[in-house]
C-alpha cells in the first residue's frame, strides 16, 4: 500500500510544480463552456490561434447539443448533436477583446423522428444536416488569470429557411 501512494505520488509532483506557474499556452489556447452558441443548447470548445499570441487569426472546433422540443414544438424524441468548427479574430488590448468569427455546424439527429404534419414552421428544417454562423462579441480575457468569459451575437443561416437572430455566453479556461 505505501508503494502505491509513493507512485501516485511521484505522479503528482511534477503536476502539483507546473500548476504554480502562471505562464499559458503560446497559442492562446482555451476550453469553453457555451450555453446558446452555434453548437446547440449547450457546447464544448477548443480554441487555439494559428500565431504565438492571445489576439489574433485562430480556430476553433467543439461538441453540442441540444434535446429536441426546447426550442421549437417538436413530437420528436432526443436530441440533436452538433459539431460546430469556425475561425475567428480576435482584436483587442490588454484584458477586453472583440471577436469577429464564422463558421459551420454539422448536426445529427439522435432519437425518434416521426412525420409531424400539424407542425409547419419548426427553428430549422431537421432534414438538413448542417448550418453556417458568423459570430460577433466582446470577451474578457484578464492577462494574469486563467478564467475569461464572453457574450455574443451568432445568428445562424440554414439553406431554404430565414435566418435566425442568436446569440449565447460562455466561460474559457485558458491552457
Amino acid at each position: 500500500m505505501k508503494r502505491q501512494f509513493t507512485f501516485i505520488g511521484l505522479l503528482l509532483f511534477p503536476v502539483l510544480l507546473l500548476s504554480q506557474e502562471r505562464k499559458f499556452s503560446n497559442h492562446g489556447s482555451q476550453i469553453h463552456l457555451e450555453v446558446l452558441g452555434p453548437g446547440g443548447l449547450i457546447s464544448f470548445h477548443f480554441e487555439s490561434r494559428f500565431l504565438k499570441s492571445k489576439t489574433g487569426l485562430g480556430y476553433s472546433i467543439g461538441l453540442g447539443n441540444t434535446p429536441y422540443d426546447v426550442f421549437e414544438k417538436s413530437c420528436n424524441t432526443g436530441s440533436t448533436v452538433s459539431i460546430p468548427a469556425g475561425i475567428s479574430y480576435l482584436v483587442g488590448k490588454k484584458d477586453h477583446l472583440l471577436e469577429i468569427g464564422l463558421g459551420v455546424a454539422l448536426k445529427f439527429g439522435a432519437g425518434t423522428k416521426v412525420y409531424c404534419p400539424d407542425i409547419e414552421d419548426g427553428f430549422f428544417i431537421s432534414e438538413n444536416t448542417g448550418y453556417e454562423y458568423c459570430l460577433l462579441g466582446y470577451r474578457y480575457q484578464p492577462q494574469n488569470k486563467k478564467l475569461s468569459w464572453r457574450i455574443f451575437i451568432s445568428p445562424l443561416f440554414q439553406k431554404d429557411f430565414s435566418a435566425k437572430f442568436w446569440g449565447g455566453a460562455g466561460i474559457g479556461i485558458r491552457l
